[in-house]
């Protein structure tokens, strides 16, 4: 984690630009080193978990991450496109004073979703289209302890519509003896279409439970996104077990069917326990567009309109985590989403499963 240098000098309440910079833009020096850390993520859905021969709804995802200011060439320019784009946002004083920490984080990933039928070589009307999304995402988080909130935002852009899709999925189902998909000719923005997203949360932290080792806390989030997937959506967690990261560390509601591009927590202090707990939550979203079935400016041969879908969603998730004062952690997480397409075959609560394992380095 970077820590943002204490302004030299007050900045004036009116000034909101300067506000912002003291932490979208700290000074680089040997008191605030930058560790590096590099996490990887790993989602499939819940048939691909349970039962290899099924595949449906959500096939899956993944991605890898890179802490500090690791990303190289292109993580640096897309951070710093989305220091530009925080800093035009930021609400006057909203990040004023000293106390603030900020820390950043780089990831590439992919994205891909089926029809039921994956036999089937034709556009099936009622079922969700293929639909592919190759991204890199730059990640930020803003951390005030005396003001007891966090603030968390990305950057994502990334391709719909590449071919090289259909080689991932052939590949994973050979290894897992699943059906071969025969409907990639199909997919959204088929032959591909770059697209972007920015998206930003408010966390704030509703209490602490609990006295020793083994103890809970709670939060809720407001979070907010525009392009790929826009939406807002407010979010409740908790969590409960030998807890020995900030709550702020913890963000299962930041998501976009893949965890958001987060910084990864330090290691825990030398000689802490490993720490153990199990957490649920629940959000609500609100759903303005989502590419991945409306699709953007190029054609499509199966897509919805927004009156087809679903505008008011519901999603809901329990798991467990375990991290230990190496750096290692593995978290398992059970996901259940509300119908996205109101009518047809599509029309059904999408379940998966996703396994996280990461590793931040000292």
């Amino acid at each position: 984690m970077a820590r943002a240098d204490a302004p030299s000098q007050d900045v004036g309440a009116g000034d909101s630009r300067d506000a912002c910079a003291s932490v979208t833009q700290p000074e680089r020096s040997s008191s605030s080193p930058s560790p590096e850390g590099v996490g990887a993520g790993i989602v499939f859905d819940e048939h691909l978990l349970t039962d290899a021969r099924r595949d449906e709804d959500y096939n899956g995802g993944g991605e890898i991450t890179f802490s500090g200011r690791s990303g190289g060439p292109i993580g640096r320019a897309l951070d710093r496109a989305l220091g530009a784009v925080d800093g035009e946002l930021c609400p006057s004083g909203r990040f004023k004073g000293p106390g603030w920490e900020s820390a950043y984080a780089f990831a590439a990933g992919l994205l891909i979703f089926t029809p039921r039928d994956l036999s089937a070589s034709q556009v099936i009307p009622g079922d969700r289209p293929y639909a592919s999304l190759f991204f890199v995402s730059a990640g930020r988080r803003y951390v005030s302890s005396d003001a007891g909130v966090a603030y968390n935002s990305s950057l994502t852009v990334g391709m719909l519509g590449l071919g090289a899709a259909r080689s991932v999925q052939d590949a994973l189902h050979h290894l897992s003896g699943s059906v071969q998909p025969q409907g990639w000719d199909h997919q959204i923005s088929a032959g591909g279409e770059p697209t972007a997203r920015y998206s930003a949360a408010r966390q704030a932290l509703l209490g602490d439970y609990g006295e020793g080792p083994w103890h809970a806390d709670a939060k809720w989030t407001l979070a907010g996104s525009a392009g790929t997937v826009t939406e807002g959506s407010i979010a409740f967690g908790a969590r409960w077990g030998r807890i020995e990261s900030p709550w702020w560390g913890f963000t299962p509601e930041e998501n976009m069917y893949v965890q958001e591009t987060q910084p990864l927590l330090p290691p825990l202090a030398s000689g802490a326990p490993i720490e153990v707990f199990a957490f649920a939550g629940a959000r609500a979203k609100v759903r303005a567009y989502n590419a991945f079935l409306e699709g953007q400016f190029r054609h499509s041969d199966l897509d919805y309109h927004r009156g087809d879908l679903n505008q008011l969603l519901g999603e809901a998730w329990a798991g467990v985590e375990m991290r230990t004062p190496s750096g290692w952690a593995v978290q398992y997480l059970a996901r259940l989403e509300s119908p996205e397409l109101r009518s047809g075959v599509g029309s059904r609560t999408i379940f998966w499963g996703s396994l996280e394992v990461s590793r931040t380095l000292q």
